[in-house]
């Protein structure tokens, strides 16, 4: 039973959904190499984090953005082809790349390996290695089906060897240890247990730029736990501070928006149950996407997916 479960999850996740399309950009992907290390390459060469642009040398440029209204991996593609005016395989500099932050990175990754049939899928959580402090950082990587090995593997193609090295990492951003990343689904059920304070997850960044007393706690956990099921499922949403920054709210996918003492009851049975799922890899799958489908306020409205 549990190897059906397995095969069923690694076909689903082999097809791309809504977001992960490429469209024109299929027989790109078909021409490269069936290796996600050269997947994992590629998206390095294509795409520049917002939040370390300074330390690659360059300013923001609004012409390098590509989601002005879609979040597609069709739409950033495009962007990348205007930007470079080369094969999309060979490396940019800088200033040729397209503006984004750890999920598109993680998004491309995902969209391409499906293209080529390779199941895989964008986790949302939090990362133990942008520092040496106790705090669990707000990010995004593309989770794999590594066959030769018989399992799923975190990578991180945000992690080229600039930001590896500037980062002191000890460990291969292939192959990203399960210690060194939580997805919102563990981080929500180790937050619940008292097995961490839910105070050490979050993002470091300064809350006053966004109207807000603290960008760390429970409620930011339950935000990266939903946009985590939500990806599950095939619909990668952005991370919080990519709306906030655009003045956009959050409001109209009430469990994430809401604040926590307006959470009833049910709606918190309702969260461990997801994180129980989410934390459970393919054993609950079937499960996963049929309460995915059933309960509406699991699945982001539609204008979550816009910058409008």
């Amino acid at each position: 039973m549990a190897d059906k479960r397995q095969a069923e999850a690694q076909r689903f996740y082999a097809i791309p959904g809504p977001v992960t399309k490429i469209g024109k950009h299929e027989v790109f992907a078909e021409w490269l190499a069936d290796d996600p290390a050269v997947v994992f390459r590629v998206v390095q060469g294509l795409v520049i984090h917002d939040g370390w642009l300074s330390h690659y040398g360059i300013d923001f440029n609004d012409a390098q953005r590509y989601d002005f209204a879609s979040l597609d991996m069709e739409a950033l593609l495009d962007k990348a082809v205007e930007l470079g005016g080369k094969a999309l395989a060979i490396p940019r500099a800088p200033e040729e790349r397209v503006i984004g932050c750890c999920r598109e990175f993680a998004t491309l990754m995902t969209a391409l390996l499906r293209a080529k049939g390779i199941p895989a899928r964008s986790r949302c959580g939090f990362a133990g290695y942008f520092d040496d402090s106790p705090k669990w950082e707000d990010h995004w990587v593309c989770e794999y089906w590594d066959d030769s090995a018989s399992r799923w593997v975190f990578a991180d193609p945000q992690m080229d060897p600039f930001q590896q090295s500037f980062l002191g990492l000890t460990f291969s951003p292939l192959d990203v240890p399960r210690s060194e990343f939580l997805t919102g689904g563990q981080a929500w059920l180790a937050c619940r247990s008292g097995e961490f304070d839910p105070g050490s997850f979050g993002i470091g960044d300064n809350p006053a730029n966004y109207g807000l007393e603290s960008l760390y706690g429970l409620w930011f956990v339950r935000g990266n736990l939903l946009r985590d099921f939500a990806a599950l499922n095939k619909v990668e949403t952005v991370p919080l501070l990519m709306r906030l920054w655009r003045d956009l709210s959050w409001e109209s996918w009430r469990l994430v928006g809401t604040s926590g003492a307006s959470l009833s009851e049910r709606d918190l049975s309702l969260l461990d149950r997801v994180a129980r799922m989410a934390s459970a890899g393919d054993k609950e799958f079937s499960a996963l996407r049929g309460l995915y489908e059933t309960e509406a306020e699991l699945r982001p409205p539609e204008e979550i997916l816009l910058y409008r």
